[in-house]
């Protein structure tokens, strides 16, 4: 499930439907399908995406898990980077709420 929230239309449809697409592709192989976009301005004033994952409360703290995180979110914002979209990318792990 993908949900977007806060300024749709600042973003754009289209832009939001590209970030989708490609965060979706780059989400998966990690076993991550399930995501929320965020658009706004970051500190600076820029256009910004938070792509938000939530995470199981039972995930595993283990180095390897971590690591699973990481390459997670290098892989969709390297993606995001490489595909010159108009928001620079960020990337949040919060807890799924019981």
């Amino acid at each position: 499930m993908t949900t977007e929230t806060q300024n749709v239309t600042a973003a754009g449809r289209d832009e939001a439907k590209r970030i989708r697409a490609l965060v979706r592709e780059n989400a998966a192989p990690e076993g991550f399908g399930s995501f929320e976009l965020q658009f706004g301005e970051d500190w600076t004033g820029d256009p910004a995406v938070w792509v938000r994952f939530a995470i199981d409360p039972d995930y595993p703290t283990d180095k390897k898990s971590i690591e699973k995180l990481t390459r997670l979110e290098l892989r969709v914002i390297s993606a995001l980077l490489r595909a010159q979209i108009d928001h620079y990318p960020y990337v949040r792990f919060q807890e799924k709420t019981r």
